[in-house]
């Protein structure tokens, strides 16, 4: 769907100036994006993530419960567990799309294509570096070299499979005219999709924009794209791509991968949902289920205020913004937090008024009519927060209020 097209949803808040053509005039989303979810792959790759077979199946099946339309599910050519997965996923579930990569800068590069086209998957994905730096450093192989292999490869794998993406990596810090011409290379050979990898997280929005529109004109077939979070902007490149044209955006739950990770799917949907009108299929009610599974079987923490998906992402304190909140929630929030599965919280704290006192007892079941008491309240809370330099806790909350109101 186009940006440019999508109407206002009345259920969110955002700013009307997302869809002014004056700002989407330069817009060029592609006519059907899709997320494609690399969790079972980048993800695991963070340092701390292991999965195992079980915990590969159940963050799919949550991907596919969430609509995440494409999955990414490892190195099936080298990794006995990753072709169970796919084996398992395309069984479980015969229509989804899926991903298998193949380093094909490995002398295995054949057994590699061969075994990810027997494990039943969708896409055979084929990644050399392009960089003159990871060429030289890692490879040791001339352009001239890589470029051969690119073509060999994809020659090789689209006799076999009909669907053949190749990905040259470092994309981000490749010299842009042999970067074209290895574009043009594994299309004549049969790629059917090219990518933009950003793997060092080394470009900025407007590079990044730049660089799919010159690998969609220098390819002629759909962009695919992958960002790094080095710098903070995978999520920003990721979107800047799709407004130069990128067809399909890779992404992570919880942006877990590699050092500082990649875009993190829940916010990519809900920044293309929300702000720019673009329907991906996702569900985003299912975005905090699927953020939370996935937190809990790779045993690392949500971050309380993480965009979208934390237990603090609706959270407000300052008296007005409570007060405001309670009276329209479109005062303080873009969307509802139901929109993604979430929940609003009300602190308390040393800015805590008699809004927030009320707001937050509401939410715990409690009614307090008596105006005294709420003042006392407020009072408390404040005192004991600057004492305590921390937030008031429910059950601190429930024993002033019982205390009070024995007292009264």
């Amino acid at each position: 769907m186009s940006a440019t097209a999508a109407p206002a949803d009345v259920r969110w808040a955002a700013s009307a100036l997302n869809a002014d053509p004056a700002v989407v005039r330069e817009s060029a989303f592609a006519p059907g994006v899709v997320l494609n979810d690399c969790t079972l792959r980048e993800g695991e790759q963070a340092s701390e993530v292991n999965f195992g077979l079980d915990a590969r199946l159940a963050i799919a099946e949550a991907l596919h419960e969430a609509g995440v339309p494409q999955v990414q599910a490892g190195y099936p050519g080298r990794s006995q567990i990753d072709f169970d997965t796919v084996v398992a996923i395309k069984r479980r579930f015969p229509d989804w799309t899926v991903e298998a990569v193949t380093q094909v800068f490995q002398k295995d590069w054949r057994e590699q294509i061969d075994r990810a086209i027997q494990s039943g998957a969708d896409w055979i994905d084929l990644i050399y570096p392009v960089s003159d730096i990871r060429l030289s450093i890692v490879q040791k192989v001339s352009r001239a070299q890589m470029l051969d292999r690119a073509a060999e490869a994809t020659a090789y794998a689209a006799a076999r499979a009909p669907r053949v993406r190749f990905a040259p990596t470092d994309t981000g810090r490749a010299d842009v005219a042999f970067l074209e011409s290895v574009y043009r290379a594994v299309v004549a050979a049969g790629a059917k999709r090219v990518t933009v990898a950003d793997t060092v997280g080394a470009l900025h929005p407007r590079a990044t924009a730049y660089l799919v529109r010159r690998a969609i004109a220098a390819a002629g077939v759909p962009v695919q794209v992958h960002f790094h979070d080095d710098f903070g902007l995978a999520l920003a490149n990721t979107l800047a791509a799709a407004e130069a044209g990128a067809t399909v955006l890779d992404a992570t739950v919880l942006g877990a991968g590699e050092r500082a990770g990649n875009a993190p799917i829940e916010e990519l949907a809900a920044a293309l949902a929300v702000l720019h009108g673009v329907d991906t299929g996702v569900k985003l009610d299912r975005l905090c289920a699927l953020a939370s599974l996935v937190a809990s079987v790779a045993r690392f923490p949500i971050p309380p205020h993480k965009a979208v998906v934390g237990t603090r992402a609706f959270a407000h304190k300052l008296d007005a913004h409570v007060l405001g909140v309670t009276m329209g929630p479109a005062a303080y929030e873009a969307v509802p937090p139901e929109t993604f599965g979430n929940d609003r919280h009300i602190g308390l704290g040393r800015l805590t008024g008699a809004a927030g006192v009320r707001a937050r007892l509401a939410q715990l079941g409690l009614t307090v009519d008596d105006a005294a008491i709420v003042d006392a309240l407020v009072g408390e809370v404040r005192a004991l927060a600057a004492e305590q330099g921390a937030p008031i806790g429910d059950a601190q909350l429930v024993a002033m209020l019982e205390r009070l109101r024995s007292a009264a």
